[in-house]
């Protein structure tokens, strides 16, 4: 009964706040990005390394430059995610556009299903929009890792439900798409696949913004299982609060271990390098070396 309380209070809240309109959710983001920064120096110590890491070659001013930037895109974030409980659809297309969903079209007349690869770029919480944009024949769904407090679990899961996309734990992820490739949908599956991969079994490795990073690979082996279409959503923020994304086949240049996985990375690597500070920097992306997976 607590929980259920505390959810209710939540959300009340959250939603009171979504209804305010863009311009004052900015600058509440305006207000809140001084205090994050310079006072509760959220992850300071992360950020700063991951960015002196991956970027060898800039001055520590560019670098503090791109951090400030970031920590305010963060705020930004923030705000635009609570605005999913208060949008309409014809607000929504015009803050997330899809510059290419034909290409889904012209794909979708074989009945396989589209592994949708994005990074943590811009505002990913607003991909889900893409329902908007797709033949009603195709199921939206992404998988996720359900959080460990459960009510910021269950508000995530109603925000990122919010254009009637399908939220999939990762570990039902084979079962759910059969049963609805069963009942004759064709499931369209975001997976946000730049984090760090858990430790068992050892990961894939490769070079990753100057870094040896290992990758996730699970995607990829359920996608080849299933014959799936590999896409990439190139994710740009075109002004505040305006995002475009692009579609395109992951096509792997080359032949090597889990090409479709190493490929989505090289692209993703592409955007952060065009706008660095839309990535997000606050993940602990390289905690793990080799030797560490290696001693256990």
């Amino acid at each position: 009964m607590k929980d259920k309380i505390l959810l209710a209070l939540l959300t009340f809240l959250l939603k009171s706040v979504a209804i305010w309109p863009y311009r004052i959710l900015y600058i509440i983001s305006d207000l809140v990005y001084p205090i994050l920064y310079y006072i509760i120096r959220y992850r300071r110590k992360v950020v700063h390394s991951n960015l002196v890491n991956s970027f060898p070659e800039k001055s520590e001013k560019e670098i503090r430059s791109i951090e400030k930037k970031f920590y305010r895109h963060f705020c930004d974030y923030v705000m635009e995610t609570v605005k999913l409980f208060h949008i309409s659809d014809e607000q929504m297309k015009k803050r997330m556009h899809f510059t290419n969903s034909e290409l889904i079209e012209e794909l979708r007349s074989d009945g396989r299903p589209f592994f949708i690869y994005l990074g943590h770029q811009g505002n990913w919480e607003y991909v889900t929009s893409i329902s908007l944009w797709i033949h009603p024949s195709l199921k939206g769904c992404q998988i996720y890792h359900p959080l460990s407090n459960k009510i910021m679990d269950k508000v995530m899961y109603r925000l990122r439900s919010r254009f009637n996309t399908l939220g999939i734990p990762q570990k039902n992820t084979l079962r759910a798409i059969l049963s609805m490739m069963k009942e004759g949908k064709q499931p369209l599956l975001g997976l946000i696949s730049d984090q760090r991969p858990q430790r068992y079994p050892e990961p894939e490795w490769m070079t990753f913004l100057n870094q040896d990073t290992p990758i996730i690979t699970g995607g990829e082996t359920l996608g080849r299982r299933l014959d799936a279409h590999f896409i990439y959503g190139s994710i740009k923020c075109v002004r505040r609060g305006y995002y475009e994304i692009t579609l395109s086949k992951i096509e792997p240049s080359k032949e090597e271990d889990f090409p479709y996985s190493k490929q989505y990375m090289r692209m993703l690597e592409a955007d952060i390098r065009n706008q660095p500070h839309m990535w997000l920097w606050s993940h602990k992306r390289w905690s793990f070396k080799r030797s560490d997976y290696k001693k256990d």
